[in-house]
């Protein structure tokens, strides 16, 4: 941006918090984009944080805060983004000083889903995205094979579910997290994961750190998070949170049917009422239904999936819904 090597180090102010995010204002720096991840920030900041009087010098079409960023970002002035994002600082500050953001934060209810996204995305491109090549060490075949539903999705699935606060959330495999994370932040509930591959295990660990970090940043007080290692059959906390849970979740897409036939086993346990989502339904029509222990417990939806709600496939596809009788 026109600076010099000495001089792209810049600062960011969050709203929750004193504590300044370190960026550079090189392109492609960590695979993160410096200058629009400052922008995003400073527009949800404005739009989420304050109100329509308090945001305008922010977002004034002409003279505000985030037009002189944007203008200075496209223009490659690096010295004028400078001064601005002082200015943001500044401002920020004073509002924070004068008890302005508390107030608002403490009439916040709930948080808005495309702040949602953006926290996620942050948290997973300074923990997951520089090692993502790890996640495709898996084996075909197996139940060890890694895939993502996006946002979006889990959005649809926690209204679909009536997911709130005040309940349990348990995603079986869990893969890096992402999906745990969420429930915490979007809905505030008690939030509980398994994942038994090490690498994901150890980016899900690192995404949880992160996690607590950026929450505090904005200001924001996440459900509890739980993050188990190991085989989901066998991991006595994931056992006993699947007592009290209410939602669980299980990306069976590319299990085998051995391990489906030991869920529904456990979902022996789960408490009437209890909501099951799975990418594959666990009553299958080439079995006797006075045998099949699957229709005899569980009341089955099939719903279908969007286009680009699934990391693997742009395709659309289906799921289920299984509410325990």
């Amino acid at each position: 941006m026109g600076l010099s090597r000495d001089e792209v180090g810049v600062r960011l102010r969050y709203p929750g918090s004193n504590y300044k995010e370190k960026y550079e204002l090189v392109k492609g720096k960590d695979k993160i984009e410096g200058a629009q991840d400052i922008l995003t920030v400073v527009r949800h900041v404005a739009s989420i944080y304050l109100s329509e009087e308090e945001a305008r010098p922010f977002l004034d079409q002409n003279s505000g805060i985030y037009r002189r960023l944007e203008r200075c970002k496209n223009l490659n002035d690096g010295k004028g983004f400078k001064a601005a994002l002082k200015e943001y600082s500044e401002s920020l500050f004073t509002l924070q000083r004068k008890g302005v953001i508390a107030k608002n934060l403490e009439s916040m209810r709930g948080v808005p889903q495309e702040l949602v996204s953006f926290i996620l995305d942050q948290v997973y491109d300074r923990t997951v995205a520089p090692k993502v090549e790890l996640l495709a060490k898996y084996e075909n075949g197996t139940d060890n094979v890694y895939g993502e539903l996006l946002h979006p999705f889990i959005s649809d699935i926690f209204e679909r579910t009536q997911l709130t606060s005040d309940m349990v959330f348990v995603d079986l495999g869990s893969g890096v997290g992402n999906v745990v994370l969420q429930a915490a932040l979007e809905v505030g509930c008690e939030s509980w994961g398994c994942e038994m591959m090490e690498n994901a295990c150890n980016l899900a660990d690192a995404q949880k750190k992160e996690f607590a970090a950026r929450c505090r940043l904005w200001g924001i007080a996440p459900g509890k998070v739980y993050l188990e290692r190991g085989d989901f059959r066998k991991n006595e906390p994931i056992l006993e949170s699947l007592k009290r849970a209410d939602v669980v979740l299980v990306n069976n897409q590319a299990f085998t049917s051995q391990l489906n036939d030991n869920l529904v086993n456990m979902f022996l346990d789960l408490k009437i009422g209890c909501k099951i989502v799975s990418l594959k339904t666990f009553v299958h029509d080439n079995k006797l239904a006075e045998n099949d222990v699957a229709s005899s417990i569980l009341d089955v939806e099939h719903l279908t999936y969007p286009e680009e709600y699934v990391s693997w496939t742009g395709a659309a596809g289906t799921y289920c819904i299984s509410t325990r009788k």
